[in-house]
């Protein structure tokens, strides 16, 4: 095969990634778009790799992605994971990672003459507000969002969508991404992990009630079911032009993943219940949410019913045995993992 670019390294799903993509297809070479402030980690993470890797310095938010070198005569697959992942995160910074950052690579997957797959990971949750069952198909519906991370994730897809024809271009969507289903490993504690930390700061004797009725699906997906989906649509022909929910088909809701942290960290189920609104009033005084440890950003979450179809997803991994673990089959590692690890400053986001 010719070369891999790849944007999003060393980030935990993209160092996962490299490796379960070089050890599946026979690479010619490997350029890493690394941005300055990762390039001593990036050279790290790559000590016992071999010959092949290239770090290429650089910044997707600048003209031809700040590189200076030319490489692109040999790329042969692209794959587009670099942005900010962060519920808190203002409009300004995520705009110009997310969406000016991901038109410059479009911009760059344009000049790629001997281009086969442009992998482009987005997120179930460019849906913003909407409601009820969304599709893969489905993008621009006048949605809003419930914060810029959604928002600009959105923006940057409108560009891949409507360039598509031009890019032989695979659109994943995954879900919310937590640890190895394996070994329980991730390397930040946000989204459901909020609900564990909130657990682990409240003395074990004060009761905890149901935060509001819970019944919003949360789309929990482990890592490796991520990296496994990801490199069988590499592979398959017939995923260009297409878009992928890397979602749960059968998601816990809210109350019910709450009640299973619970038993599975303090012990015991929670008892009554306390209706969110009042939770939120709290969440929004920061130093409240900072001593629970949950960021108010978190909640609308914990209300907004949508299901997310995965169609594709099914017909095209199903029969390659690709499909997502339910999550009672793995949640001991998952909790496991954090709770050796949860005291770790490096692996909290808030």
């Amino acid at each position: 095969m010719g070369a891999l670019f790849f944007t999003g390294f060393p980030g935990f799903i993209g160092k996962r990634l490299i490796k379960a993509l070089v050890k599946e297809f026979d690479y010619e070479r490997v350029y890493l778009l690394v941005e300055p402030r990762m390039l001593e980690r990036a050279r790290r993470e790559i000590e016992n790799f071999d010959s092949r890797f290239e770090i290429i310095p650089g910044d997707i938010t600048q003209e031809n992605l700040g590189i200076k070198k030319d490489i692109k005569s040999d790329i042969t697959h692209l794959f587009h994971l670099a942005a900010i992942y962060d519920l808190t995160v203002p409009f300004d910074p995520a705009y110009r990672v997310n969406v000016e950052g991901t038109k410059n690579v479009v911009e760059f997957a344009k000049k790629l003459s001997g281009l086969e797959k442009f992998v482009y990971f987005s997120t179930a949750y460019v849906s913003g507000t909407r409601r009820g069952t969304v599709y893969e198909d489905e993008l621009d519906k006048k949605q809003s969002f419930k914060n810029h991370y959604e928002h600009t994730k959105f923006l940057a897809e409108l560009i891949v969508q409507k360039n598509k024809d031009q890019i032989p271009t695979v659109v994943v969507r995954p879900g919310i991404v937590i640890g190895d289903s394996q070994t329980g490993e991730t390397d930040k504690f946000d989204g459901p992990y909020y609900v564990m930390i909130f657990f682990k700061k409240v003395p074990r004797f004060i009761p905890l009630p149901y935060l509001g009725k819970g019944e919003a699906e949360v789309n929990l997906v482990p890592v490796d079911f991520i990296i496994k989906a990801t490199v069988a649509l590499t592979g398959l022909e017939k995923s260009v032009g297409k878009t992928y929910h890397l979602t749960d088909p059968s998601p816990f809701t809210a109350r019910e993943l709450y009640r299973l942290f619970s038993i599975k960290i303090r012990g015991k189920e929670p008892v009554g219940e306390i209706p969110l609104p009042i939770v939120q009033a709290f969440l929004k005084i920061k130093p409240l949410a900072r001593a629970f440890g949950v960021p108010y950003e978190a909640t609308p979450y914990f209300i907004h019913k949508v299901h997310y179809d995965s169609t594709n997803t099914q017909q095209d991994l199903g029969p390659l045995g690709i499909t997502v673990p339910p999550l009672t089959s793995y949640v001991d590692n998952i909790v496991k993992f954090f709770l050796e690890n949860y005291k770790n400053p490096a692996l909290r986001t808030f």
